[in-house]
């Protein structure tokens, strides 16, 4: 019998394969954009002048585009008629906008810890803290734990009987594991990118990386 958690990572691989296929090819091909075609230069250096002259609003409405808005559309098409559609993508653009400012925040503090420069030392301390220490001990943990606020009503009593030992057992290491997945290849070409730039790629893998957070913090129920 296939184990509870293998079960879940094998299903979420299986529903959003094309997706990340896709999404990691447009993280390389906007790398290599950026550097080798003149179109793709432009398009990115007109969203980091963006970000530099709008700060954390753009931040926030990137994030909640991106991460919010758009993934919620996508799940309207593939299930018309779902509950709570408004409080739903109210919510994910609410929450994901302010993930994009602390994402945000969090790039800046790794340019002021390890420099600005694309060099591979400072590429693999960036990623390194971002993968082993930021990212399981803070920002999954953070994302299952609203996933969960909003699932239960925005109820702090009814989220508490949902921590239970699926949660901790299966769902919560999936979201780690499949957090890795598409943010360990991803993190890596964009810590190679000009700090300003940084965010804006980040919010373009997001749209496809929410998705997958969504199938893996689902009950079974």
């Amino acid at each position: 019998m296939t184990h509870p958690l293998l079960a879940r990572l094998r299903d979420a691989a299986r529903q959003n394969a094309v997706a990340g296929v896709v999404l990691q090819t447009l993280t390389l091909a906007l790398l290599l954009g950026y550097w080798r075609w003149a179109p793709v230069h432009d398009m990115l250096e007109h969203l980091l002048r963006l970000k530099l002259a709008w700060g954390a609003g753009y931040s926030f409405l990137a994030g909640a585009l991106f991460a919010g808005l758009l993934p919620r559309l996508v799940l309207r098409l593939k299930k018309p008629g779902g509950r709570r559609f408004a409080v739903e993508v109210a919510f994910a653009c609410a929450f994901w906008g302010w993930r994009s400012v602390e994402v945000d925040l969090f790039y800046r503090l790794q340019a002021h810890w390890f420099g600005a420069d694309a060099h591979w030392g400072t590429v693999l301390a960036k990623t390194a803290v971002d993968q082993l220490i930021y990212s399981p001990l803070w920002a999954v943990p953070e994302i299952a734990l609203a996933f969960e606020w909003k699932e239960a009503g925005f109820s702090w009593r009814a989220t508490r009987r949902r921590l239970d030992g699926e949660f901790f057992a299966t769902r919560l290491p999936a979201a780690m594991l499949g957090n890795a997945m598409v943010w360990l290849p991803a993190v890596i070409a964009i810590y190679v990118l000009p700090s300003a730039l940084q965010l804006p790629v980040s919010n373009l893998v997001g749209s496809f990386w929410v998705l997958l957070m969504i199938v893996l913090l689902q009950r079974n129920d």
